[in-house]
């Protein structure tokens, strides 16, 4: 039975460059940078795609707002910034490049965030002669903001809901907090949530996790990890 399945790259690319690296691979793909931010009053960037393959590649690329409501991430059309061209062929052991132009005339107060998602699209020779086609989606964050935007600012805060344990970080700065490793200790013990990237917290924005807890939760957590400044350790309350 012929079926096509799509893996989600962003955790590769976004672990990447929680990292500090400039590069990410997966599959036969190449995607440098892996993190994209754009300083006012500039208002265009560039993204280079590498095909490491053998046969030629067809990927398609969106631009899409991203916000974070009721602690999740959320992806909206935008006409803000756009990506050329929006479909790319790209010939084996080739390289082709991205433009990312803000074309809105209002200028950008705090920061912006956005995501670009390539979308590779197989031939459907691939499909018919197969069984299993793997196609590749990549998630790359983009910032435009204004220089001067105050950094992350994360107060941490910790829930009960059934077995489960609800974790909120709230960013009270204007730019994005980036959290790498994240650990929650009790009692002595520690649980890693994530060895790589656990994910991003937008400026005056939250984001939450669920967790599963698997060690003893008493009356308070220590949540550990890293972020964009460096290593960070909050001891807060389990209501």
């Amino acid at each position: 039975m012929k079926r096509l399945t799509t893996v989600a790259a962003a955790g590769i690319i976004t672990a990447s460059a929680a990292l500090g690296t400039t590069t990410a691979r997966a599959g036969l793909m190449s995607v440098r940078p892996v993190l994209i931010q754009v300083p006012a009053p500039g208002a265009v960037a560039t993204l280079t795609l590498g095909n490491l393959g053998d046969r030629r590649t067809t990927l398609q690329v969106r631009l899409f707002r991203w916000t974070q409501r009721n602690g999740r991430d959320v992806l909206s059309p935008t006409r803000t910034v756009v990506a050329s061209p929006p479909l790319l062929r790209i010939a084996p052991k080739r390289d082709s490049v991205i433009r990312i132009v803000r074309v809105s005339k209002q200028p950008v107060k705090g920061e912006e965030s956005y995501r670009l998602v390539v979308d590779e699209i197989p031939e459907r020779k691939k499909v018919r002669g197969m069984g299993v086609i793997i196609a590749v989606r990549y998630s790359i964050p983009v910032f435009f903001f204004e220089p001067g935007t105050s950094r992350p600012k994360i107060s941490w805060a910790a829930r009960r809901r059934g077995r489960s344990l609800i974790l909120t970080a709230r960013n009270a700065g204007g730019r994005y907090e980036r959290i790498v490793g994240l650990r929650i200790s009790s009692g002595g013990r520690t649980q890693t949530i994530t060895k790589g990237l656990a994910g991003y917290v937008l400026g005056n924005s939250a984001r939450q996790w669920r967790l599963r807890v698997k060690i003893p939760v008493r009356g308070t957590i220590t949540v550990k990890g890293t972020g964009v400044h460096g290593r960070f350790a909050a001891r807060i309350p389990v209501r």
